[in-house]
């Protein structure tokens, strides 16, 4: 079952997203980043729920955006624990936040994905993304 997140999904929501990660997250700095975005107007937060288990987690970013000239989704996270990744989990969480999306007055939704993440960029092809940009990262700190 899929519903909106709350503030008592935080610590499963950080192991599942620390699991999937790359990087060794910060928790004080991903629950005040995660209880802000609660809390916020434009961030819509999904958990995919099973037996009580958060197994899988969608965000999403809706804002104006001016260079093209609409609102837009931008999916920030999408990821479903290890266990659980031949499940159909991974679809159900892009549906929801499409719909969310929709009800948000977006009339496009956008993912990020890692170079090197080729199954998940076939994955968002086959359900009708298209590559249509680059993005370019630069530490500065």
């Amino acid at each position: 079952m899929i519903r909106p997140a709350t503030s008592s999904d935080l610590k499963a929501v950080y192991d599942l997203v620390n699991e999937t990660s790359e990087c060794d997250l910060n928790f004080q700095m991903f629950a005040q980043t995660f209880v802000n975005q609660l809390n916020t107007i434009d961030r819509k937060l999904g958990v995919y729920e099973e037996e009580g288990k958060v197994i899988g987690f969608v965000g999403i970013l809706c804002t104006w955006q001016l260079h093209a000239g609409e609102r837009l989704a931008e999916t920030k996270e999408l990821t479903v624990a290890k266990a659980h990744q031949d499940k159909d989990i991974r679809d159900q969480l892009l549906a929801w936040a499409e719909q969310v999306a929709r009800d948000a007055g977006c009339g496009r939704i956008t993912m990020c994905s890692r170079v090197f993440h080729e199954s998940s960029h076939r994955f968002y092809e086959s359900n009708g993304f298209e590559k249509t940009y680059y993005r370019f990262d630069k530490k500065i700190i």
